[in-house]
């Protein structure tokens, strides 16, 4: 049986949501370059690519190196027409792979892994989501850095929207959503009405950690020096906060050699 972030997530995904653009994008990468400095010359990985705004963000910046990691292969096939011959601008390809989460194929290889819009919690049980950490603690090269951005469970609880609707052209798109298992789950139902009448309906559902959860599941991964934020631009965390942005590293050589001195 099909899990819903195994087909909710196609082309007609990227129409509903449409108005995460290029200009969104972009201050989303300025905003976590002027976080974390990753470097440009460096292995990155872009964890759930989707369609790669992001990607095509880091590429104009200068990044070189870059991979675009995501289950969807509709996505993947956006991504690369929206990379044109795949070359950056050292003249080195942008890779996509199609893979999951869960089980990313590098070992000990970038230097940056970012996961955006909320690519995590997808799966019902912990340890799979505890095996996401995992793999990108493996994939992280020693010194390398993980930055998730995820939405503050606080909030999502203290003003979820139940319903809402919205007219796009040619259709109609009304949005449901729930809490689920005593508030550990969020669940969304969306269903497009087109004019002539005819429906198609898309489900997420989406893991709700609270900061501290998410915090212990990294140490358990094994990462160590975890920032906590409320924004990628660094504001503070509060309970009001929309977001959740964690930053975490992987042990390297200066940290061993702190730990044993």
């Amino acid at each position: 049986m099909s899990q819903w972030y195994e087909e909710s997530f196609g082309r007609e995904y990227l129409e509903l949501y449409a108005h995460r653009d290029a200009a969104e994008a972009r201050a989303d990468i300025e905003a976590i370059v002027r976080l974390i400095d990753p470097p440009r010359d460096e292995p990155l990985l872009d964890l759930c690519c989707g369609a790669c705004r992001h990607l095509l963000i880091l590429r104009d910046m200068g990044f070189s190196k870059l991979v675009g990691l995501d289950l969807s292969e509709e996505l993947l096939e956006v991504a690369a027409q929206a990379l044109g011959d795949g070359e950056d601008a050292t003249g080195e390809c942008v890779s996509l792979v199609c893979s999951d989460m869960r089980a990313i194929p590098y070992e000990d290889y970038f230097a940056t892994v970012l996961s955006l819009f909320t690519s995590f919690g997808y799966f019902e049980e912990d340890e799979e989501n505890q095996a996401v950490f995992e793999a990108v603690f493996r994939a992280l090269k020693p010194g390398g850095t993980f930055l998730i951005d995820y939405m503050n469970r606080d909030h999502v609880i203290a003003h979820l929207v139940e319903r809402d609707e919205r007219l796009l052209p040619g259709r109609r798109v009304q949005h449901v959503r729930c809490l689920t298992e005593g508030c550990r789950r969020v669940e969304k139902t969306t269903t497009v009405i087109a004019e002539g009448g005819t429906q198609r309906t898309f489900h997420e559902s989406v893991r709700l950690y609270a900061a501290q959860e998410v915090e212990e599941m990294l140490r358990a991964a094994g990462f160590v020096r975890i920032r906590r934020y409320g924004s990628l631009s660094g504001q503070a965390f509060s309970p009001e906060s929309r977001r959740l942005i964690l930053v975490a590293k992987k042990k390297g050589l200066d940290f061993l050699k702190r730990s044993l001195s």
